[in-house]
């Protein structure tokens, strides 16, 4: 992995962390600034017992001042490492993606080095398709195998689609094109399965235009998808990063 990805991956998961133990303390010293159905939960004895046990370890409001800095910092700090990276100059010209999503994404991209088709960094970007359909857990089957991405791909992999639906850009504009293109394929089908399609479909174009600039930017190889170096598709039909920059 090269130097810079790697920077961003260990600041992302400082990040993530950051955040983790700041909701975390937040809801045990500060529970009424989240939204509760019928309210903040009661302060019990039981309740004030666990609030000293975790004062006496360290865990007292202090530690949520710490990370609420420290998830401040982290955020600046990998906002400022992604400023640095190839891939930042297109992140900054596609409207609803910044800075810290142009981090978020490279630290959930990993090594590009090991992705030398766009197939295998969908894959790893847990958009690999299984028989022609995305793996999926069944109630009452084992799957057979794990589902491709790790958790923090996977978060990544829904802010990026609430920043498309979001946009109000060239992402919401062709979520739309391809969202009625699915909805006359599929009429029979519930709507949810069409948008959860159609979505699927623009973060794929968005995610293959992305990983060849990654590639291309340390001089390696991006071989052209399948469909168009093996099934010679209309050459027409293929996008371009600048494809989804506004115009």
């Amino acid at each position: 992995m090269r130097q810079l990805d790697q920077e961003i991956l260990a600041m992302f998961f400082r990040l993530q962390e950051a955040q983790r133990q700041r909701l975390w303390m937040q809801r045990i010293w500060h529970p009424h600034t989240f939204r509760w159905a019928g309210g903040p939960p009661k302060v019990t004895h039981t309740g004030s017992i666990r609030k000293q046990a975790l004062d006496d370890l360290g865990f007292g409001p202090s530690h949520y001042d710490r990370m609420l800095v420290a998830e401040r910092d982290a955020k600046t700090e990998l906002e400022q490492l992604a400023t640095e990276h190839p891939l930042a100059e297109h992140f900054e010209e596609i409207r609803g993606l910044g800075s810290y999503l142009c981090g978020s994404f490279i630290a959930a991209g990993g090594d590009i080095e090991r992705a030398p088709r766009v197939s295998s960094f969908w894959r790893g970007m847990g958009l690999d398709l299984v028989d022609g359909v995305p793996p999926r857990r069944e109630r009452g089957k084992r799957t057979v195998r794990p589902l491709p991405a790790y958790p923090h791909v996977t978060r990544v992999g829904e802010q990026i689609r609430h920043a498309i639906l979001r946009s109000r850009g060239v992402l919401k504009s062709m979520y739309d094109t391809v969202r009625a293109e699915v909805d006359a394929k599929n009429v029979d089908r519930k709507k949810i399965w069409n948008h959860k399609g159609a979505l699927r479909i623009v973060q794929k174009r968005l995610y293959a235009c992305l990983w060849r600039e990654w590639r291309l930017a340390y001089d390696l190889d991006a071989p052209d998808p399948y469909a168009f170096a093996i099934l010679h598709h209309d050459d027409g039909h293929r996008l371009r990063i600048e494809d989804f920059y506004e115009k």
